[in-house]
């Protein structure tokens, strides 16, 4: 009797439990019944980027056979505060199941086990379409793929033509034809569009580009053959190459007399003066296109001249979409991943958003648009200039994803403004520059990071 007791007691009290959790599973259930479940994206995109986004969204969330019934939400997140965000809320479970960012944080981000690998998802012929190369090579590490590429981003040369009828694109041709478009003769066009504006009382200027800041640097920096980083990995920035090119910054947006950048120009600043035509030509990218309107600017875009015989090749840097490896929902995450990265979302974003296609089938598809386009202006690819940041994209230098990397952009961006800004000399500042990047460097081995 005592035995049976024994066993009767404690399954009993299995049995009660098991009843709770079929209750509250139910409950579940029932609170749960006719509700879609959700995904997460964060994005950082305005203006049409986040209009075609939206588009995206809702044609994913209108087709069960990709969504898996799934509803995916959009948060929108600055620019500015979206990696700090994901490092909090990652590691705890919370934050998105999939985002949207630049590729120059990848390597920190798999350091901490923030992101999934997706190659499993994809095929090599999906892969193959992509181009330049260098798109998906950049999201490669330890030979996993961690990201599917959206578009790639680089920097090309703005010109207009100016309210007093000059055509400073007729002019950049004219050295184009005749092969002489080169740094030399850039700066002479440069000087020449330096003066009083002939149509208003202010002062004009032949070039606007950010020139304390790395990325828009990176040009005459790779012209010269010098890199931020040695083929080890290691820092490298006081170096003939590198004083070569803070020199050439200091020749073109110096506090001196013969510049043609105008002192200490912000971005919004550059905008507005290129669209009265007081600055000539701007170094920029696609997003700077945005803000123009062709009816009332009259521009175009072309390639950067030559330094010496070498290609000043800018920074590339790969836009892509990552998956949380905290995500319970990965098939779901995978399959609006895909469709985020489809040729059908690469024609809504290159036709709608202004960004420059990646994938061989769809630039093939919208030159073949272009041979039957009436008026020309239809012609997407050439209206959007996809062909001239394309050209520069294939030569292009795939933007550092290191720590290391990361740690350089501040006090290089404080040396290069002490050059032009306060005409400290380009070794002395690069110096500086690479001690307190030694400094920092130590400070976050010693943490661990």
């Amino acid at each position: 009797m005592d035995t049976i007791k024994g066993w009767i007691l404690p399954a009993l009290g299995i049995t009660v439990i098991l009843g709770l959790i079929g209750v509250q599973t139910y409950l579940r259930h029932e609170a749960t019944s006719g509700q879609q479940q959700r995904l997460v994206i964060w994005h950082s995109y305005i203006g049409n980027e986040a209009d075609a986004l939206k588009k995206l969204v809702a044609k994913f969330n209108a087709t069960p056979a990709i969504n898996k019934g799934f509803r995916l939400e959009m948060l929108f997140v600055s620019f500015s505060n979206l990696p700090d965000k994901l490092t909090n809320s990652l590691p705890r479970g919370q934050g998105p199941d999939i985002f949207i960012f630049g590729h120059d944080r990848l390597e920190d981000w798999i350091a901490k086990g923030l992101i999934a690998p997706v190659d499993y998802y994809m095929t090599p012929m999906e892969l193959g379409d992509f181009s330049p190369k260098s798109t998906i090579d950049s999201l490669i590490r330890n030979k996993r793929l961690y990201a599917l590429p959206l578009t790639a981003k680089t920097l090309g040369i703005y010109y207009r033509k100016l309210p007093n009828g000059e055509d400073v694109g007729a002019r950049i041709e004219k050295l184009q034809q005749e092969n002489r478009w080169t740094m030399e003769e850039f700066i002479n066009l440069a000087t020449s569009l330096t003066r009083k504006c002939p149509w208003r009382g202010s002062r004009c200027y032949g070039l606007g580009y950010q020139a304390d800041d790395s990325y828009h640097h990176s040009p005459w920096l790779h012209a010269y053959g010098g890199e931020i980083l040695s083929p080890a990995g290691e820092p490298s920035i006081v170096t003939a190459e590198g004083i070569a090119a803070a020199s050439l910054a200091y020749r073109l947006a110096g506090n001196h007399d013969g510049a043609v950048v105008p002192p200490e120009l912000s971005y919004p600043l550059m905008a507005d003066m290129f669209k009265t035509g007081e600055i000539a030509m701007v170094i920029s990218g696609p997003w700077f296109m945005s803000g123009l309107d062709a009816k009332e600017v009259p521009f175009g875009v072309t390639t950067f001249p030559t330094v010496k015989g070498n290609r000043a090749n800018p920074y590339l840097t790969i836009e892509a979409v990552y998956m949380s490896s905290r995500t319970p929902n990965k098939e779901v995450a995978a399959s609006a991943m895909r469709f985020l990265a489809s040729m059908e979302s690469s024609m809504l974003r290159a036709a709608e958003a202004g960004q420059m296609p990646i994938r061989i089938s769809i630039k093939s598809q919208l030159l073949n648009n272009c041979k039957k386009a009436t008026p020309q202006t239809d012609c997407i690819y050439r209206a959007n200039f996809y062909d001239i940041f394309s050209r520069v994209a294939q030569h292009a230098v795939v933007m550092p994803a290191s720590k290391e990397a990361r740690i350089i952009w501040p006090p290089y961006a404080k040396a290069l403004a002490a050059i032009v800004r306060r005409g400290v000399s380009p070794k002395s500042a690069l110096k500086d520059a690479a001690w307190e990047t030694d400094k920092y460097l130590g400070a976050c081995l010693r943490r661990g990071k």
